[in-house]
C-alpha cells in the first residue's frame, strides 16, 4: 500500500482509537526499538496524563520515528520524546 492511501487510512482510524490502543501500538514500536518523537512550535503547556508539563498540539508539528541510536545522536534519552521547538522566522 502506498503512503499517501495509508495516510488517508490511518486518520480515519485515529479518530477512534482510545488511549489504550495508542499505547499498544507505541509498545510495538518499542519492542521494535522505534520511538516517537513530536516536535511541536507550541509554546504553551499542558498537563501530561502522568504529571507534568507538555508541550500543546500545534498545526506545525512533526513527527518522526526514531531508532536508539538516532535518538542519542540528537542527544535524547532512549523513549518517546514530545518537544518544543523555536518557531521559524518567516
Amino acid at each position: 500500500m502506498l503512503a499517501q492511501e495509508m495516510g488517508k487510512i490511518f486518520t480515519k482510524h485515529a479518530e477512534v482509537m482510545t488511549p489504550k490502543r495508542w499505547t499498544e501500538f507505541l509498545e510495538q514500536l518499542e519492542r521494535k526499538g522505534l520511538y516517537v518523537v513530536i516536535e511541536t512550535e507550541t509554546n504553551g503547556k499542558v498537563m501530561s496524563p502522568l504529571g507534568g508539563l507538555m508541550p500543546m498540539p500545534c498545526k506545525n508539528e512533526t513527527f518522526s520515528i526514531l531508532s536508539a541510536e538516532e535518538l542519542q545522536a540528537k542527544g535524547l534519552s532512549i523513549g518517546h520524546h514530545v518537544l518544543s521547538k523555536p518557531k521559524e522566522k518567516e
